[in-house]
């Protein structure tokens, strides 16, 4: 008998789903990847012809104060962020997996601010912290401290973002750790229990280890939405005061649509690209071993 051709055996239906969304893929995200970084070797203010001049958009890039001022900002950023939301939505998940009282309403009142546009948040939280009627400064007013000027001294501007961000991101991250938690099995608790545990040894020894794969999922999450982090920041600031909130991706906007320098805009998003790179990639490793 005759032996078919390896390609009669492969099933086409499947790929035949795929390829609309591999095609997107393909034109959004792939090709644009390498055509920025050629870009990133050029000089180009957006009109003619882009100029190769190799590596010097980089070396440029990396003697920038303001560049460097971004990037510690963005560190700074996430670090004052990331754990502060991580911390609040675990407790919250854990207090709201309990049998409390109209926990339904609260889940849902702590959830909405991941649902409301990141331009109102900022709205409002101008508002909040506004020099003359804001309620932050009605408050420390009653306690008989003065007033700041939030959005004006570059020692708090950066505060007015990150109480914003925790706001509106404490709820997405406590419905993840309610799955992780819905996840482990009672009888670990109830073995536990006839042992002597209590509520805190509980959490120590069973709830925190075995919450383990979604620790990683919420860290590697709210690192990478901290280094992407943009339309908050420019409601709020547009980087400023004296560039103390200026995020990495406020300069690479900046560099591009403000001051057109193409090529150094496109050195600096290979920059960022190449961070969020790693993070994925611990994110699907971790996924991997678990």
């Amino acid at each position: 008998m005759k032996k078919q051709p390896f390609w009669r055996n492969i099933k086409v239906v499947p790929y035949l789903y795929i390829m609309p969304n591999m095609i997107l893929f393909l034109v959004f995200m792939i090709i644009p990847i390498f055509m920025n970084f050629y870009y990133s070797l050029t000089k180009w203010k957006g009109i003619g012809k882009p100029q190769f001049i190799g590596f010097e958009n980089y070396t440029w890039l990396f003697s920038n104060d303001v560049f460097w001022k971004s990037v510690w900002n963005t560190v700074y950023y996430a670090v004052a962020t990331v754990p502060l939301v991580m911390v609040l939505a675990l407790f919250l998940a854990i207090l709201l997996n309990t049998q409390l009282p109209f926990k339904g309403v609260f889940r849902s009142a702590i959830y909405v601010p991941a649902v409301v546009s990141t331009v109102v948040v900022g709205v409002v939280f101008m508002w909040l912290f506004q020099d003359q009627l804001g309620l932050i400064n009605y408050l420390l007013n009653l306690m008989g401290f003065q007033s700041i000027k939030w959005g004006n001294d570059p020692k708090f501007a950066m505060i007015m973002i990150i109480v914003g961000t925790i706001w509106q991101r404490t709820g997405y991250n406590m419905v993840i750790y309610l799955a992780g938690l819905q996840g482990i099995s009672q009888d670990y608790f109830e073995a536990a229990t006839v042992d002597g545990a209590n509520s805190w040894q509980k959490f120590r020894y069973i709830t925190f280890p075995l919450l383990k794969t979604t620790h990683v999922f919420v860290l590697v999450t709210c690192i990478i939405h901290s280094f992407r982090s943009f339309d908050l920041v420019y409601t709020m600031t547009q980087g400023g005061p004296l560039n103390s909130t200026k995020t990495l991706v406020m300069y690479i906007y900046e560099m591009g649509f403000t001051k057109n320098y193409y090529g150094r805009a496109a050195a600096a998003g290979m920059v960022l690209f190449g961070a969020m790179f790693v993070l994925t990639a611990i994110r699907l490793m971790n996924n991997k071993e678990s």
